[in-house]
């Protein structure tokens, strides 16, 4: 048992020792760690007190674009919808001009219809017929010419040269 607690001294004895090794090592770690630390604090305080300087200041401008930006968006509905609306009473009125353009060319289109009918039916009909009652009498004058000359023909000439004639 004696060389057991001697054993188990040596061993308490370099436990402690590795321990207190490891105490400076980590000391020596945490004062480097320190000195990094104030330098990073060192060098970083301005950049962080200018960047709390910047956004101390852009506050109120951020606000006021933010808020004109609002009111621009406002105005712009507001803009549109009375586009819209005036878009939508053109687009009514060309409807309704369209509407009418179709019934004026429709009435336009019926009454030429109508008047062609009746100039068809008052003026070219009766002309048709009093045309064809000139043909029949220039017709009718043109058989009675014939006739005549065919007669005059016949008395003065004799009866061969009547059959020459109709042979031509």
């Amino acid at each position: 048992m004696a060389i057991f607690v001697v054993v188990a001294a040596i061993a308490l004895v370099l436990q402690l020792g590795t321990l207190f090794a490891l105490f400076l090592a980590l000391r020596k770690t945490a004062e480097k760690l320190e000195g990094v630390v104030g330098r990073l604090e060192s060098q970083t305080t301005p950049i962080l007190s200018t960047a709390h300087a910047i956004l101390d200041e852009a506050q109120p401008k951020l606000s006021e674009i933010t808020s004109n930006l609002a009111e621009s968006t406002a105005t712009v509905r507001a803009q549109v919808a009375e586009m819209a609306g005036a878009t939508t009473e053109i687009v009514g009125r060309a409807r309704l001009q369209a509407e009418r353009i179709d019934e004026f060319v429709h009435n336009t289109i019926s009454r030429l219809e109508l008047t062609s009918e009746f100039v068809q039916q008052s003026v070219i009909t009766p002309i048709k017929r009093i045309q064809a009652i000139v043909q029949a009498v220039t017709a009718g004058f043109g058989v009675l010419r014939r006739y005549r000359s065919r007669r005059k023909t016949e008395s003065n000439s004799t009866g061969a040269d009547a059959d020459e004639e109709m042979f031509i």
